[in-house]
């Protein structure tokens, strides 16, 4: 297969939405990525169902959030850099592996009464500090795998796999918690991990997939921040994402808004939290139906500037449908910009970084709901709920207009691509 970043005059045919899942090597990608990811979903939910079930303490959930959160900056750069000078193939199958072993191990511990809270947050950090090897070596494979005429459609597949893993996940885990035993509960959560096995065995990654010859160093953990900061198309789609997902992080405020704003029970909690995915996997089939977008620069600004007027539009309603249908849109805003970023990535970083970029890439995106979920609730503790949402809408909309007016380079991005 030739080298699918290298630039090519040829025009973008017009792919089906499934265009990428005919190239093989793509397809057990596609599988690993689908059982990975909804097992991740499975298991969070099932750890923290237990945390509490054990000790009856939002304390222990708190500590809990925070033993999944910690490894992701403490070796995010650490787990990038594997990724880039260790064979990616067997890094992919010990991780996943590892993944199983913990969930058995949990079963396991539950099954013979030895459990303990402080076993499961154990567990819940060894499985955040695999997942930051996993995550981004999975996520740096895809543009070795297909040719750069399928990078949207490739991308945008992966985005639905993680859509819908937010569905599919916690749903079933907790119907495997109502319908079995917790111990096995996570057994079967462990049965999700051996088709993403073999998926791995039978996927065949190119050449130039290879570790880099680069001689491993400390300063090798700080490529993916070099990177980051030498390409200013790539900088500046990660801090839009960071800064206006980071404060307009609504989740958090949902229970406030549902209860003291809309006054909706748990049913229509229950409707608020899952309008975003609803909204995000109709963004996602909008991309796999378009193929190839020219103009990933102006989409991503425009649905960075639709995140935001749409954070504002929510932060001031007092309907409930107005309020879902708003929730829907952030849901697919935020599905379009990050299917750009992602794509962003593929098509500017170097091969020999690829690893680590995405590591970084991991980093912001998954620090910005920490991050955001404190200012957000600080926030609305010295200006309300409504009014913390309202200075995330205003940051994140002159945040992207000074982008859009002072970068070009943002706006032009894609179309000579």
């Amino acid at each position: 297969m030739s080298d699918p970043s290298t630039p090519s005059n040829e025009p973008a045919p017009r792919l089906s939405p499934w265009a990428s899942l005919s190239i093989p090597d793509y397809r057990w990608l596609f599988l690993l990525s689908l059982c990975a990811t909804t097992a991740q979903q499975m298991r969070q939910t099932q750890n923290f169902y237990q945390v509490y079930e054990i000790s009856g303490s939002a304390f222990q959930l708190g500590l809990t959030g925070v033993a999944q959160g910690v490894p992701i900056f403490a070796l995010g750069l650490f787990g990038g850099t594997l990724a880039d000078f260790v064979d990616r193939k067997k890094l992919i199958l010990l991780t996943t592996v590892g993944n199983l072993l913990v969930a058995a191990i949990l079963g396991l511990l539950t099954l013979t009464g030895l459990i303990q809270v402080w076993h499961i947050q154990t567990a819940t950090a060894i499985t955040s500090a695999l997942n930051i090897v996993l995550n981004p070596t999975r996520m740096s494979l895809i543009s070795y795998l297909v040719p750069r005429s399928h990078l949207t459609n490739a991308v945008s597949l992966n985005s639905a796999i993680s859509q819908g893993s937010h569905f599919i996940g916690p749903m079933l885990g907790g119907l495997s918690l109502a319908w079995m035993s917790t111990g096995n509960a996570y057994l079967f959560n462990a049965l999700f991990y051996l088709p993403a096995v073999f998926a791995i065995l039978a996927l065949v990654i190119p050449a130039s997939a290879d570790p880099t010859r680069e001689k491993l160093e400390l300063k090798s953990l700080l490529g993916g921040v070099k990177f980051l900061f030498s390409e200013p198309v790539v900088l500046a789609m990660v801090l839009l994402d960071f800064v206006i997902v980071g404060v307009g992080y609504y989740r958090p405020l949902l229970p406030v808004f549902a209860k003291d704003i809309l006054f909706v029970g748990p049913a229509g909690f229950g409707m608020l939290s899952s309008a975003p995915a609803v909204g995000g996997i109709i963004g996602t089939l909008t991309l796999l139906v378009t193929s190839d977008v020219k103009s990933k620069g102006m989409l991503a600004l425009w649905s960075f500037l639709g995140y935001a007027l749409a954070l504002g539009v929510f932060a001031l309603s007092t309907n409930f449908w107005l309020s879902l249908l708003f929730l829907g849109a952030m849901g697919l805003a935020n599905s379009l910009q990050a299917v750009m970023r992602q794509t962003s990535f593929h098509l500017l970083t170097p091969q020999a970084v690829r690893g680590r970029a995405f590591a970084v890439f991991h980093m912001f995106s998954q620090g910005a709901n920490s991050v955001g979920a404190t200012e957000v609730g600080f926030m609305a503790a010295l200006i309300g709920a409504p009014g913390s949402l309202l200075f995330g809408c205003a940051v994140g909309t002159l945040l992207t207009l000074g982008y859009w007016v002072g970068m070009p380079r943002l706006r032009s991005f894609g179309k000579d691509n």
